[in-house]
């Protein structure tokens, strides 16, 4: 198995070496030494203290602190605890062997059960710590801000105390110390116990003195916390501790002194809303010290108390507090390390990170370049610059109008000392909680070098083409007719409102022009060399090459994709064919059709929703329902139609008017959808009269009690700008395939039902009874 990255050294002595009696010890091995010692005080320690804390008769065992040693130890140094962790729980059954009250012979049965005793839980542990380590190969150890990893370790950690008790409550069940009922109560007491203890101790040892422990095994010296900038007084934490203990004791007081006649844990979950505000201000190591503190006194006040019978309540008390103390520490660790990152990245940045809001003011600037141009927060982004490109002002423009990333843009503006710089300038849009439109991020770098060079460049080309000319006049009329071709064939394309991009036969791009990159959102360098198919959106890539191979051997071909902005673009190309008939390659000509397809988008809807109730409508409707009905057959589940006819509508519109009307309409709609699932479809199929079609019914009776609700919500009083009004509902449900075997006769059924349910006083339901209904037609 291989070891974590950053894991101590697995050697105490130098290479080459083996340990004699006689040789002095090296630093390295007195640290170890050292180490194993503290471990062996402190699990005694913890081992006493819990007896003392949570015995109750040794029925009951509040937390078990030692589990969280032993999987500290086992995480923290693997296969190398092993040995120490035995023999610092082996010696516990010696001790409590050589001090009982007679000491007994130490039978082949009697060691057996102390070797299974000893090595059964260490074994369960190293097993889940062994499968811990093994996950956190290549990443950072013990990371606690990463929620993958705090589930894993919670995870192992009830993977080790499951198999602990699991394996503890086997060996008192075999040497007859409990009865086979009392199995289960053993093995879940010792888990929670287990586990209360793993989970309040291991993370705050991993926290604070794992990495100061590594540093001193290796280099003789403790890990030095990073200086910071602010440092708050060192009273404060300790003192808000104080208070989150003095919070407990009240919370658990509180019934008595209420004179509420016993314990009431419930009071005590109070504590995690203290807990959460220490946990988001003080972040993970504060939070694993609270989790601490708070379980070790709730455990210390449940055994004062003597609480025997609520005790399990406790524990699970002090299980949430572990959990949310952790897990909010987590993420509050991960925010705080993510701020740090972008802090400390746009300190050094050289670029300018900016933001605007929606009207285009600088809210926010960055970077070393924010210092040496010195823009004024609050201005209009416009201010100060003194030229853009036109290429690129009509891109940006675009951009800024549809609110669409741009990059590659172009600008020049002065610094303090008035100085013009040139900036390459990328920005995204970016939007608020409620999705709305908040303003722009980017980056601008300073391009003044390669900008002044490609004009100098550019200075220099012109003089050399001019001496070439001069001195090739005659070889340059030969050729006029073909570099006058080709200058007019570049400057079309370069000037076309379409991306053109010419390809080998490959698919990658030998030659793009201006629009193909602004429509792609890539530079022409980014873009050169590489596949045409890197400007369509990764989701439909497989599908567009799909495409281009099906018509391989067709001049031409077109379809429609996305591209990387989200954009919709029409593709179309046509392949090139050299002398002897193979393919070098293809001409692709990419055009923005977005506006297209939301016109057409919006012309479906329109389509096929009600523009009153904005519920599908009468064709929507049946579509949902034929759908449904394949699927029933297919899966053999019920589907139910419920068919809904309001009763005194005509009255409302009679005496409050249309208005009143079509605003009864609307909020029946929206009733009846908060009446159903997302999966379920209700439709308006005319006037006062709707449909709810219920996919995937379990039982006849839950599309009774559907109905049945949606009768319930529409008698309530109707609040209409008119005044108040009240209608009722009639609703027939037919079922197939009980009643029907197509939508025709499913939605005859229902009808008819409704019918039968208005003739049986309103305001009710009428399931479709075949029988009795030709009972009724007959006369």
């Amino acid at each position: 198995m291989q070891s974590p990255p950053d894991a101590v050294p697995t050697s105490g002595f130098p290479a080459g070496e083996k340990p004699g009696f006689s040789r002095r010890w090296e630093p390295e091995q007195r640290r170890w030494l050292a180490v194993w010692i503290v471990y062996f005080v402190l699990w005694y320690a913890a081992w006493f203290g819990s007896v003392a804390l949570g015995a109750f008769g040794n029925s009951i065992s509040l937390w078990y602190p030692p589990a969280g040693l032993r999987f500290f130890a086992l995480l923290t140094f693997g296969w190398r605890a092993v040995l120490p962790v035995l023999l610092t729980e082996g010696s516990l059954g010696v001790l409590l062997w050589a001090t009982g009250p007679s000491p007994f012979p130490l039978m082949p049965a009697a060691l057996g059960n102390y070797l299974e005793a000893t090595l059964s839980p260490v074994g369960c542990y190293l097993l889940a710590a062994l499968a811990l380590r093994t996950w956190n190969v290549g990443r950072t150890n013990n990371n606690f801000a990463d929620q993958t990893h705090t589930g894993r370790f919670l995870s192992m950690a009830l993977l080790g105390g499951v198999l602990a008790a699991g394996v503890g409550a086997a060996r008192l069940l075999r040497t007859d110390f409990i009865a086979s009922s009392q199995f289960p109560e053993a093995w879940f007491y010792w888990l929670v116990g287990d586990f209360i203890g793993v989970i309040t101790l291991t993370p705050l040892m991993l926290v604070h003195l794992s990495p100061r422990l590594r540093d001193w095994l290796q280099w003789g010296r403790w890990r030095q916390p990073f200086p910071q900038a602010q440092r708050k007084p060192w009273w404060l934490w300790p003192a808000y501790l104080a208070g989150l203990l003095l919070t407990l004791v009240i919370l658990f007081k509180l019934p008595l002194w209420l004179g509420l006649g016993g314990p009431r844990p419930f009071p005590t979950l109070f504590i995690l809303l203290p807990l959460a505000w220490i946990a988001i201000a003080g972040g993970l190591s504060v939070s694993t010290l609270a989790i601490f503190a708070l379980d070790a006194g709730l455990a210390f006040l449940v055994a004062w108390h003597r609480y025997q019978d609520v005790a399990l309540y406790y524990q699970l008390v002090m299980i949430a507090v572990a959990l949310m103390g952790l897990l909010l520490g987590g993420v509050t660790e991960a925010r705080d390390r993510a701020f740090d990152l972008y802090r400390d990245l746009s300190r050094v940045s050289n670029d300018l990170l900016w933001d605007t809001n929606e009207d285009g003011r600088l809210t926010q600037l960055n970077g070393e370049l924010a210092w040496e141009l010195a823009p004024s927060l609050g201005r209009w982004w416009r201010t100060g610059i003194r030229a853009i490109p036109v290429e690129c002002r009509k891109m940006l423009s675009a951009a800024i109008q549809a609110r669409r990333p741009f990059r590659e843009v172009m600008l020049s503006v002065c610094n303090h000392a008035g100085e013009l710089r040139w900036l390459r300038v990328n920005g995204l849009p970016y939007r608020d909680d409620l999705g709305r439109f908040a303003g722009y991020r980017g980056a601008a770098t300073d391009v003044t070098s390669q900008y002044q060079a490609e004009r100098l460049l550019a200075g220099y080309t012109q003089v050399l083409q001019r001496e070439v000319s001069a001195k090739t006049t005659e070889l340059q009329r030969i050729n006029r007719d073909l570099v006058f071709s080709e200058q007019r064939y570049r400057t079309m394309l370069a000037a076309a409102p379409v991306g053109v991009a010419e390809v080998d036969a490959a698919g990658r791009c030998q030659y793009v022009n201006f629009p193909w990159c602004v429509l792609t959102g890539q530079a022409a360098t980014a873009v050169l060399g590489h596949s045409w198919l890197e400007g369509i959106h990764p989701s439909q890539r497989s599908e567009a090459e799909q495409l281009m191979e099906t018509r391989q051997n067709r001049r031409t071909g077109d379809g429609e994709f996305q591209g990387l902005a989200d954009q919709w673009l029409s593709v179309h190309w046509s392949t090139l064919y050299d002398g002897d008939g193979a393919i070098t390659g293809a001409i692709v000509i990419l055009n923005d059709i977005t506006d297209r397809r939301l016109r057409e988008q919006e012309n479906w809807e329109l389509a096929h929703f009600d523009a009153l109730t904005q519920l599908p409508n009468r064709i929507l409707f049946w579509d949902r329902l034929e759908y449904a009905l394949r699927l029933a057959s297919r899966n053999r589940q019920l589907v139910a139609l419920l068919w809904l006819d309001l009763d005194g509508f005509k009255a409302i519109n009679d005496t409050l008017g249309h208005a009143a009307g079509d605003e009864l309409l609307r909020q029946v709609s929206q009733r009846l959808q908060a009446s159903l699932r997302e999966s379920d479809t209700a439709a308006r199929m005319g006037g006062d009269e709707f449909t709810v079609v219920l996919a995937t019914v379990a039982h006849p009776e839950d599309a009774i009690g559907v109905a049945q609700k949606i009768i319930d919500q529409i008698h309530q009083p109707f609040t209409l700008p008119q005044g108040l009004a009240q209608v009722s509902t009639s609703i027939g449900v037919a079922l197939y395939p009980d009643h029907a075997s197509t939508a025709k006769e499913l939605v005859h059924c229902a009808d008819l039902a409704m019918y039968a349910a208005k003739n049986a006083g309103k305001n009710g339901w009428r399931l479709w009874d075949g029988d009795a209904e030709a009972d009724r037609a007959e006369p």
